[in-house]
């Protein structure tokens, strides 16, 4: 079941034709995704002191959205929502609403992705993952959620929206942080400065910016342990308009341990330079 479904991620469209970076639809199969927005909602895992339980039902000319839960992650939001589409509305899943979502009243959202998975003739859940280029350290965040996008391509003129108030309290008592940095050369030659490693029980994230824009090299990273244990992160994402910041995250990990060792690979898996030595602040 998990090969079969579809991950969809879009670059949101606020000031269309105003950012280019705004308008890529990139379409993945990566099975690590499925685990955040399949199986990190469901009961079993123990995520409940993450959560913010939502429960409330907006409706238009297309169908009826139930906003369920909301979780709060290292500038990311994962939301869980079912939806009723009217009877003669020509919906599957292969049909996506990508959520606009505003913290404390500011548009903050660099990318936006998610699955829609049939449950019944008459209903979809809709799990969606909006990345942040940074999150307010208030306790509480105000949200205000517009699921106004259809497929990235096409506006709903009467979006469904949500106002939650939603807790990262115990994310933020949980999260680690590990300093980094320092400057990595690439094959390429250009150089890039890793500031940061961020982990929580949901994700680890790290993040780095060049001196100059880098639109279409790959970066790739392994994180190791102590024991040897090794992970690959690809897949980095712009956090502004110059592509100058950047992250690269991993769904479903977290590093337990006060120490790792962090290596930049190329995409064949040749490390680019030597391991750099992280540790939890």
């Amino acid at each position: 079941m998990m090969s079969d479904m579809l991950l969809v991620e879009n670059q949101p469209k606020e000031n269309r034709g105003r950012k280019i970076w705004f308008i890529v639809v990139l379409l993945l199969l990566v099975a690590t995704c499925v685990i955040v927005y399949y199986f990190l909602f469901k009961k079993d895992l123990n995520f409940e002191a993450y959560k913010t339980v939502v429960d409330k039902t907006t409706e238009n000319v297309l169908g009826r959205l139930t906003l369920n839960e909301i979780i709060i992650d290292d500038n990311q939001i994962l939301l869980n929502a079912t939806f009723k589409p009217v009877k003669d509305l020509n919906f599957d899943n292969q049909i996506f609403f990508f959520p606009q979502v505003f913290v404390n009243g500011k548009e903050l959202t660099v990318r936006n992705g998610g699955q829609t998975i049939q449950q019944s003739d008459k209903s979809y859940t809709i799990y969606s993952s909006v990345k942040l280029r940074e999150l307010p350290e208030d306790k509480i965040l105000s949200l205000d959620i517009r699921y106004n996008d259809w497929n990235g391509e096409k506006k709903i003129d009467e979006p469904w929206e949500f106002q939650v108030e939603a807790s990262q309290e115990q994310l933020q008592a949980d999260r680690k942080t590990f300093s980094v940095e320092k400057k990595v050369k690439l094959l390429g030659g250009q150089k890039i400065m890793i500031e940061k490693v961020v982990s929580t029980p949901i994700s680890t994230t790290i993040y780095f910016h060049f001196e100059k824009s880098l639109l279409n090299e790959a970066i790739h990273f392994k994180i190791q342990s102590a024991s040897g244990e090794t992970w690959r992160i690809n897949s980095a994402y712009p956090l502004n308009e110059d592509y100058t910041k950047w992250g690269v995250r991993l769904d479903a990990l977290y590093l337990t341990d006060n120490s790792y060792k962090l290596i930049p690979v190329a995409k064949n898996g040749s490390e680019l330079g030597s391991a750099i030595k992280i540790e939890d602040k």
